[in-house]
């Protein structure tokens, strides 16, 4: 099939260098080995160094051992190198992805040390048209973005290193292609049973969704939807170098008149810098909500300012201060600062005309009031309340956030007993009453 052999070497004298190693990923199916063999008979005309590297995820017992033993009979025939690789099979990974995602991952990591170990800046993969309308669908069902939509590109960054790049010169080629090349020129290839899995979602894709939709609705359906990944590919590239420009402009527009699909690119380009997958609903918790920060794992924060801005901040470990400070009222004002706080207080016979702050029943009080932060087991009692009720509670009810619950001033009477907690309401023990005699003026304020 000469033809195949001249579309591929039309891609492959733009996107591999003269004179240099390729990295060929091999699996043993037909797509891979229909690769192996195109380069292998362009390889003298372009001068490449050739090596083959199989990675053995070992799920299909003798059947993947026979996929390696194919793939390094078919190198050694042509005097290549072949590298191989196996999987462990990590079950943490696959708990917490998938199998599919940590397979993908091993072999992910394998072809990058491979490439590095034998200074190959480029790793050549197989995949085709069918591949990339299977990539469509998939990734639509779970709610991907134009990025994802738009599909693999003939050339990109391998995932994680940006000094490497991918290759794939059979994009526009179809599986039929492929197997017609195949049967022309004799291709020992194997069929991966685990195809026919329905299991997978990929799988289900392949031998369902896309048989109905040529057979009720488009007979050409791969070419449709491939079309339609070249024009939202083109749009997506758009809108992200805008976001870019933006992100590198110091005099620019406000992020709150921006388009909607460039805030969202923005935001986009931040998280990705951050090593922070993309997820649409941070996303979009980070467009709708500048300064308000949210949890992301145990350890981190995010919070984008007005500015547009993302950061990405630690969590440090929460605990109980231990700062107290005993004040000691008269009836003159007296002031103190403690933890950022200033409290200012007197002690008056009359209840005073105008008063800024809380006014407290002095006999209630006492002589010595003790200025503390929170402590487990703490009780309170609001005014109007008839019994005390756990401190923890009323910062849970009034959504005071966890690292301000530990920053608050309690203030304990002589008898250790809480009246009053910054921000809250003061105590019913301490309340102005027609009995009251002796009033406590009562003020604070943030430094």
């Amino acid at each position: 099939m000469p033809h195949l052999i001249e579309t591929i070497e039309a891609k492959v004298s733009k996107l591999l260098p003269r004179g240099k190693a390729i990295l060929v990923a091999v699996s043993g199916g037909l797509d891979s080995m229909a690769l192996l063999h195109t380069l292998h008979q362009l390889s003298e005309k372009y001068n490449w160094l050739l090596i083959v590297a199989h990675f053995n995820h070992r799920l299909r017992g003798r059947a993947s051992q026979a996929d390696q033993q194919l793939v390094e009979k078919t190198a050694k025939q042509f005097g290549i190198q072949c590298i191989n690789g196996t999987w462990e099979n990590d079950k943490k990974l696959i708990r917490d992805h998938g199998l599919e995602m940590a397979a993908r991952r091993a072999r992910h990591n394998f072809l990058a040390e491979s490439a590095k170990a034998y200074d190959c800046r480029v790793i050549v993969m197989a995949h085709h048209l069918n591949d990339q309308v299977e990539t469509f669908l998939w990734r639509m069902l779970r709610g991907a973005g134009g990025k994802g939509l738009g599909g693999m590109r003939e050339q990109d960054s391998f995932p994680g290193h940006r000094k490497l790049k991918i290759v794939r010169p059979l994009l526009q080629l179809t599986k039929q292609d492929l197997r017609q090349f195949a049967e022309d020129t004799n291709i020992q290839f194997r069929e991966d049973t685990s195809n026919n899995d329905l299991r997978f979602l990929r799988n289900r894709i392949r031998q369902n969704l896309l048989p109905k939709l040529r057979r009720d609705f488009h007979q050409n359906i791969e070419l449709s939807i491939n079309q339609s990944q070249r024009l939202i590919r083109a749009d997506a590239d758009f809108v992200s170098d805008a976001a870019k420009k933006w992100l590198e402009t110091t005099r620019r527009p406000s992020f709150n008149k921006l388009h909607i699909a460039l805030q969202r690119w923005v935001i986009w380009h931040q998280l990705i810098k951050n090593g922070i997958e993309p997820q649409y609903d941070k996303i979009e918790k980070l467009r709708k909500s500048p300064n308000q920060s949210f949890q992301i794992n145990p350890h981190q924060t995010l919070v984008r300012d007005l500015n547009g801005r993302v950061r990405m901040r630690e969590i440090t470990k929460l605990a109980f201060r231990s700062e107290q400070l005993n004040l000691l009222p008269t009836r003159e004002w007296a002031e103190i600062v403690f933890s950022k706080t200033i409290i200012r207080c007197r002690i008056t016979d009359s209840k005073p005309m105008k008063n800024i702050g809380e006014l407290l029943d002095a006999d209630h009080v006492g002589n010595s009031i003790l200025l503390r932060h929170w402590k487990p087991g703490d009780r309170f009692q609001p005014i109007g309340m008839s019994q005390s009720v756990k401190l923890q509670n009323l910062f849970t009810n009034a959504k005071v956030p966890a690292n301000e619950k530990r920053q608050c001033v309690l203030a304990c009477n002589e008898k250790g007993q809480l009246f009053w907690i910054q921000k809250l309401r003061i105590s019913d023990l301490a309340k102005i009453t027609p009995k009251t005699k002796r009033f406590l003026q009562w003020h604070w304020q943030s430094v």
